[in-house]
């Protein structure tokens, strides 16, 4: 009972469990990696849009609302939870160099980081609470939504910093992590609208990938 209890086995299947617990672990060395690099480059490798929208989905699947999955899944979105306060806190010391010097943007770094964190808290509460929980039960469409964000930024992301701040780990592990998850939905669910996103990520994932490894082949060439 226990067990069933950790892992809710009667509307999920072990392979939908180990697709989705293995996309998970790789999300965390996906952070693992990004705050390593916070600390040693002074920087952060993910766009700051992307570190307020995902803050705000996983304080919301930590404490506000719960996946159906089982409690081994609560206690996962609270470890990336916490992993991503460490990222939020690089973001308030380092992020302001993701802004534009011109016009004195910089210097309003923490008032334009603090909105957009209040303004996708706000947005991602009505939209799950309507749209996602009583739906993919998990966190599926609201996921995908900020996922599809996420990996297209990342893409304009990769040509405005220096190879050399971001982590090739972080890439393969976000990509892969995802993928993943991505044949867990096409498993378990038939929504044409979430799978569709599921497509569009494995897709700009792959170009940032390449992208990223052409780049990071070329500094490696000319160092």
């Amino acid at each position: 009972m226990i067990f069933l209890e950790v892992f809710n086995l009667t509307n999920y299947s072990i392979t939908e469990h180990a697709l989705f617990a293995l996309g998970c672990l790789l999300w965390v060395f996906t952070y693992f990696h990004v705050i390593r690099r916070i600390f040693s480059c002074k920087t952060v490798g993910i766009p700051w849009v992307a570190i307020c929208a995902n803050f705000s989905w996983e304080f919301l699947w930590s404490f506000v609302f719960k996946t159906d999955m089982g409690s081994f899944y609560e206690y996962g979105y609270i470890i990336w939870f916490c992993m991503d306060c460490v990222i939020l806190y690089g973001l308030f010391v380092y992020g302001y160099k993701q802004l534009q010097p011109s016009h004195n943007v910089q210097q309003h770094a923490l008032w334009i980081f603090a909105l957009g964190i209040t303004s996708w808290m706000v947005m991602l509460y009505y939209y799950i609470d309507k749209w996602d929980a009583p739906i993919t039960q998990m966190g599926a469409n609201s996921g995908y939504i900020l996922n599809v964000m996420m990996s297209a930024l990342y893409i304009d992301f990769l040509f405005k910093q220096n190879i050399q701040d971001l982590s090739i780990g972080a890439a393969w592990y976000k990509g892969v992590g995802t993928f993943f998850i991505t044949i867990f939905c096409f498993l378990h669910f038939k929504d044409g609208f979430l799978l569709s996103m599921c497509v569009v990520t494995t897709v700009l994932d792959a170009i940032y990938i390449y992208l990223f490894m052409q780049r990071w082949t070329e500094a490696r060439i000319k160092a």
